[in-house]
């Protein structure tokens, strides 16, 4: 793994949490490095070949409010809006509870570089990267 500036701990809260998307066809929950039929369908029916997860939630993992989270929220859906991204609202779930929900997007073809940029402009630690395989990777940011 290449060095990063995020715990390892962090890391592996990241693996083990639950993103979730909503569709047309009901709600697709995603599993970092685990493939899903339902993400296959969809990429395949949307046309599209590409796909990242991205927040604005809680920047390098310092706790906001959820008034500062919906702001930083909003922008990203504007910059996005604004971009000429597809999106869909998506949550992110940590399964044992511990920590709060965050919403983010499921932006569909954007390319990873662009993904990349988006997640470091909304200082984020890191974004789920989807590509035709529908196997979802973890990108660390820093």
């Amino acid at each position: 793994m290449t060095h990063s500036q995020i715990n390892e701990q962090l890391i592996a809260n990241y693996h083990n949490t639950h993103y979730q998307i909503g569709t047309i066809s009901g709600l697709i929950t995603l599993r970092i490095d685990h493939f899903s039929q339902a993400l296959a369908e969809f990429l395949l029916t949307s046309h599209q070949s590409t796909a990242a997860i991205i927040s604005a939630y809680n920047p390098h993992s310092q706790s906001l409010s959820s008034e500062e989270n919906q702001s930083a929220h909003e922008s990203l859906r504007q910059h996005l809006m604004q971009h000429g991204h597809p999106m869909i609202g998506g949550l992110n779930i940590d399964p044992t509870g511990q920590w709060p929900q965050e919403k983010s997007f499921f932006v569909l073809g954007v390319d990873l570089e662009t993904a990349r940029a988006i997640g470091q402009h909304f200082k984020q630690n890191a974004i789920v990267w989807i590509q035709s395989d529908a196997i979802p990777h973890l990108v660390l940011l820093r």
